[in-house]
């Protein structure tokens, strides 16, 4: 399968604004027009929005950034409802894995999770995630880790 990583630009941020997640999981990840406010106007933790692509079509989505020292946050990771249950998130966590480290050059990626969201821990624990069993202050999210 012909999948591919491409900042969000000029050309695809519509597509990617208009993506979004299946009515239960709401709940668990901020939309992406949020996301691509944040990384527009929140300029101090230097987001990267991410297309993710299969061959043309946008299926989809990811932000990186926060980058302190040799860390780095994996802050947004969605797969489009439509999309979902075709094996696309496990194609694309290891490319965004290694896009992260080939680009930034880290030791160390977090991500954080709503406990709520029962499916998405054992889903990144296939990937090396560790549960830091630490939350997140701002949003009271659990922190995991993994070590690259």
């Amino acid at each position: 399968m012909n999948v591919f990583i491409k900042a969000v630009e000029e050309s695809n941020w519509r597509e990617i604004a208009a993506l979004s997640v299946s009515a239960d999981q709401r709940g668990f990840i901020e939309s992406n027009a949020q996301s691509l406010l944040e990384a527009a106007y929140d300029s101090s933790l230097q987001w990267h929005p991410l297309a993710l692509y299969h061959e043309t079509t946008i299926v989809g989505f990811a932000m990186i950034g926060a980058k302190e020292g040799n860390e780095m946050w994996l802050d947004r990771f969605m797969i489009g409802a439509e999309f979902q249950g075709k094996g696309y998130g496990s194609l694309f966590m290891p490319l965004l894995i290694d896009h992260m480290k080939r680009h930034y050059q880290i030791a160390r990626i977090y991500l954080s999770v709503h406990d709520e969201n029962e499916k998405i821990i054992p889903y990144y624990q296939r990937f090396g995630f560790i549960d830091s069993q630490q939350y997140d202050l701002e949003n009271g999210e659990r922190i995991m880790y993994l070590d690259v």
